[in-house]
């Protein structure tokens, strides 16, 4: 009896003590679910315990600040979370001040499963959360993770004032803000975990990180005046699977630390109110960055306004297997000042349609950067200036394996004059100008499977084109292409390395507005701009509208499409048939879980004679197999109005 006595204590000791707060309670309560407080200024009056919870009720609202100062430990973390029906929507946290989620100097903490929001007159600095340590030493271990952030308006337009843009920097705006401040005590992060959070209309960054603890001899001077004790880097900072939309800055930015990996992130809009310099993804004064499978576009801006940025101070920085579109500044901004950026990789990415520049390079040097094996797809009407050269200082960088293809209206240009900047064995074609220090050049057609559209797979390279086979090798290559494909089995240009395929059947991208190969009925389908604001032109289909042209394709194929649904029908939802004449699957988007609204999706098919499968952004779905043998893809919009676009299919 007292060894299950004492068992129980353990088992209650390790889990911890439960503090429950409902915004709509009546009365101020007394922390137990059956009567919970109302107020999160009580949490200063609670002795917090590692392990112990603090925990809002679903479907209620309550006014910040959620302020933690106490720590967990590394077996029993301190949880500010949800509780209640499953079903309700996230507890909301509304403003409150500065933070509408405060983690002070707490180490060992999980904040996850609340919705945030911190609404203003974009007049002063706010944030959604805020991770701060302030003489606090080594703050460890603090997860973020499945929040819904949104509304943050802080300080827009990122107008300057004393010589500083407000906004970032110290005491900056956004919806999470990590930051390092003090002065006598060395202050730094280890394990910060930031991931599968939902960022929207938030001012003026996305993901942000600072340190006040950051002069070394490889800052750039300007930073001297911003930032005013000694190097003391952070470490083990991961952001992923985040989701970032209508951001008015900069989307993440990683700042002050060693180590950092950014990966499998999304932004859609950036810099769009700022009316300052922003990028989508970037570092500045880091070391040994690793940035892997972010998708970045609609930037907003020629102030800066690529997707991604190795800006200055930084070194050991890798950016592979990303994917860029569709922004009004470019691909990428290489920005050094006056202390060398060193030892770079930009490598294996994906870039459709970015606009102005390629590749920018700010004033100052650049030392031992390595640009290769990157496929670049310029559309009709873009002018880009392939790299833009704004210094006179030595530019020591590799650009090498690349494959740049211009189609259409326009001219990609070179700015570019430094002898050191090595350009070799690149395919160029269309009306690109002639790099005139380039040795090795492909200038025949690259082969690219179905160029123009925004699908990664739509650039692998066909059976019998120049680009197969020929690449220089690179010391230190990757041991794996964008799509996983092992870099030695077949050195191609570009960021594919697998084997040659088959040219597509057919390819619908709608840009020449022809919808003559399809068929509408019960409904209307429509040529209509890119609802993202993107280049070109998609498919609207009005709610019930069927949609169908024959597949023209035998067993094994593989079909592709973006999808767009506008919104949530779980009574009459979307649906797309897949089918040759001897074998047809269901995708049914019945559960909103599955899919997104309001913006592009992948949708991918594999039919074989042996099996089926599917996938809407990187999500498995159910292939329900059917009886038709008609050989059509039908796409049904239902309740929701839909677009299309970017669809092709090969035979495997």
């Amino acid at each position: 009896m007292k060894s299950s006595l004492l068992l129980l204590a353990l088992v209650r000791l390790c889990s911890g003590a439960s503090y429950f707060f409902d915004g709509a309670a009546n009365n101020a309560g007394e922390g137990s679910e059956s009567q919970p407080y109302n107020n999160l200024a009580v949490i200063s009056s609670l002795k917090l315990q590692p392990g112990d919870k603090i925990l809002l009720k679903r479907g209620s609202s309550i006014v910040g600040p959620l302020v933690l100062t106490s720590s967990g430990s590394t077996s029993a973390p301190i949880n500010i979370g949800a509780y209640g029906n499953a079903e309700q929507p996230k507890p909301v946290v509304v403003g409150g001040g500065l933070s509408t989620v405060l983690i002070q100097g707490a180490s060992h903490v999980v904040v996850e499963d609340l919705e945030v929001t911190n609404p203003g007159d974009n007049k002063s600095a706010l944030r959604g959360v805020y991770i701060y340590g302030y003489d606090s030493g080594n703050v460890k271990d603090v997860t973020v993770q499945n929040l819904y952030i949104h509304d943050v308006r802080g300080y827009m337009p990122s107008t300057t004032t004393g010589g500083a843009p407000v906004g970032k920097y110290a005491n900056a705006s956004g919806a999470i803000v990590v930051e390092a401040g003090g002065s006598t005590t060395p202050t730094y992060f280890t394990g910060i975990n930031i991931q599968d959070n939902e960022i929207r209309s938030v001012d003026r960054q996305g993901i942000y990180t600072w340190s006040n603890w950051c002069q070394r001899p490889e800052l750039a001077a300007f930073w001297f005046t911003l930032c005013t004790a000694p190097w003391y880097a952070s470490s083990g900072l991961l952001v992923q699977r985040n989701r970032l939309y209508d951001v008015g800055g900069d989307g993440i930015v990683v700042k002050g630390h060693e180590g950092a990996i950014v990966k499998d992130n999304l932004v859609v809009g950036f810099n769009k109110r700022s009316k300052s310099p922003n990028a989508g993804v970037w570092t500045a004064n880091s070391i040994n960055s690793l940035f892997q499978y972010n998708t970045v576009s609609g930037g907003t801006t020629t102030s800066d306004g690529m997707s991604y940025d190795v800006d200055h101070s930084t070194s050991g920085t890798v950016f592979e297997y990303n994917v860029s579109h569709d922004n009004e500044g470019g691909f990428f901004l290489l920005c050094p000042y006056d202390k060398p950026t060193t030892n770079f990789t930009i490598r294996y990415n994906l870039s459709v349609n970015d606009k102005t520049r390629i590749f920018q390079i700010c004033d100052g040097a650049l030392t031992g950067g390595k640009i290769y094996k990157n496929t670049i797809q310029i559309g009709s009407g873009i002018s880009p200036v392939i790299v833009t050269e704004d210094t006179s200082a030595s530019l020591d960088v590799l650009f090498a394996d690349n494959i740049i293809r211009k189609e259409g209206s326009g001219r990609a240009t070179w700015k570019l004059q430094d002898e050191y900047f090595s350009v070799v064995k690149n395919s160029f074609y269309g009306p690109i100008d002639t790099y005139f220090n380039a040795t090795g050049s492909v200038t025949e057609a690259p082969g690219l499977a179905a160029p123009g559209l925004r699908d990664p797979k739509a650039y692998y390279l066909l059976n019998g084109y120049p680009t197969l086979d020929v690449a220089v090798d690179i010391v230190g290559d990757a041991s794996v292409d964008f799509f996983n494909n092992p870099t030695t089995g077949h050195k191609n240009l570009g960021f594919y390395s697998g084997t040659g395929t088959n040219i597509p059947i057919w390819i619908s991208k709608f840009d020449d507005s022809d919808i003559s190969a399809w068929k509408s009925s019960s409904g209307s389908a429509t040529i209509v701009p890119d609802p993202a604001g993107d280049l070109g032109n998609s498919v609207q289909l009005a709610p019930s509208t069927v949609f169908s042209r024959p597949i023209g394709a035998s067993l094994p194929f593989r079909f592709n499409a973006r999808i767009w649904i506008d919104a949530v029908s779980t009574s009459k939802p979307v649906s797309v048939r897949v089918g040759s004449t001897s074998k047809a699957i269901d995708v049914v988007l019945g559960n909103p879980e599955t899919y997104r609204t309001g913006e592009w999706q992948i949708l991918e098919v594999l039919l074989t004679s042996s099996g089926q499968s599917a996938t809407l952004g990187g999500t498995a779905l159910t292939a329900v197999p059917v009886a038709d043998n008609a050989g059509l893809v039908i796409f049904t919009a239902g309740g929701s109005k839909v677009h299309i676009d970017d669809i092709f299919t090969v035979s495997l």
